[in-house]
């Protein structure tokens, strides 16, 4: 089966379903809607500006897509409507998958588009309140579409290390606990700017430690914007995956343990053609083919990921027969994803 194991939710929400949800809940935002024509505006019109138009190193460039995106979080049932559509039209793509919820970012946006402050909100009404809800509707619009499909769906929580807020992430995280049999685990993502891409705050750490209990797999985004030493702390913390993790080849070291502890790298392509152009072709020069091959060839575990499909105007099809042209060993890629579902099962 070809299962993608590395898409975001607030990354997956295609234009067309945005402006489904823009006419169903009256979301007059000029992204949606132009007031000079009094109508909604056309898939074509929004995709040009929820997709990356080139590649960049400035990783801001996606992150805004990501923003305007958000400016349909409105309600928990617009975001339930989302949610569902995003489930629907990944199973359109895949023979299933598994999806990352980045429920303190969701919350804190739906609270911003309804006027509010969230650093106002104390943290335990921000987790029960606000976050609970949105949880349940996307867990909800999961069972729904895996209902209706028959594919096979699943969901991780995703905690940003930007970590705005450790008495917010803590509330957050006790309430996730009641509902962790909905999720199949954990990961860390975001983008941060400054000295340290990368960065794993230690409270951060010590709430997932905590989580870990309850959601004992782990994976972390590291070694896509930092170089492989990005890679060599995070192992310190014991996941069984990896997301990006490219810059891995620039170690032997990092390679090798790699290998040896049968972590799983996640690699997205076009996300890394599009977000580290610079740093991507100084790999591919160093090792004469695009990072899955050469990790393939290191003897690394690999899966294949879509990322974020509307900011980086892919898909999962797309990105097989992206692997599949650059010479990626697909019976083994197939073989290290059903190792990968099967290590979360």
């Amino acid at each position: 089966m070809w299962l993608d194991l590395h898409r975001h939710l607030e990354g997956s929400h295609s234009p067309r379903a945005l402006l489904d949800v823009a006419r169903a809940f009256d979301i007059k935002n000029p992204l949606f809607f132009d007031a000079a024509t009094n109508a909604f505006r056309t898939p074509e019109e929004l995709g040009a500006q929820l997709t990356m138009q080139m590649p960049s190193d400035d990783a801001n460039v996606f992150y805004q897509c990501i923003v305007r995106a958000r400016a349909a979080y409105v309600s928990v049932p617009a975001i339930r409507a989302l949610a569902l559509a995003a489930f629907r039209e990944a199973a359109d793509d895949t023979d299933g998958f598994e999806m990352r919820l980045s429920l303190f970012s969701m919350a804190r946006t739906l609270l911003e588009n309804q006027h509010r402050v969230w650093r106002d909100v104390p943290p335990v009404e921000f987790a029960d309140q606000v976050a609970r809800p949105i949880l349940l509707a996307a867990l909800e619009a999961r069972d729904e579409a895996q209902a209706a499909t028959g594919k096979p769906m699943r969901m991780r929580l995703g905690l940003s290390r930007t970590f705005e807020s450790e008495p917010h992430y803590r509330a957050l995280a006790e309430m996730v606990v009641e509902h962790a049999g909905g999720l199949v685990g954990l990961d860390v993502l975001g983008i941060v700017t400054g000295p340290d891409t990368e960065p794993l705050p230690a409270p951060l750490v010590a709430i997932l430690d905590d989580l870990r209990a309850h959601l004992p797999d782990l994976t972390i985004h590291a070694g896509e914007f930092a170089g492989h030493a990005s890679v060599d702390r995070t192992l310190a913390l014991h996941p069984r995956g990896i997301g990006h993790g490219v810059h891995s080849l620039q170690s032997a070291a990092t390679l090798e343990r790699l290998a040896k502890e049968g972590v799983t790298l996640e690699v997205c392509p076009t996300s890394n053609r599009l977000l580290i152009p610079s740093a991507l072709r100084v790999l591919e020069r160093e090792h004469g083919a695009m990072p899955l091959v050469a990790l393939q060839r290191a003897h690394v575990h690999c899966v294949l990921g879509s990322d974020d499909p509307t900011p980086m105007g892919t898909s999962f099809r797309q990105e097989l027969e992206v692997a599949r042209g650059a010479g990626v060993d697909m019976t083994r890629l197939e073989a290290d994803i059903a190792r990968r579902w099967a290590e979360v099962a």
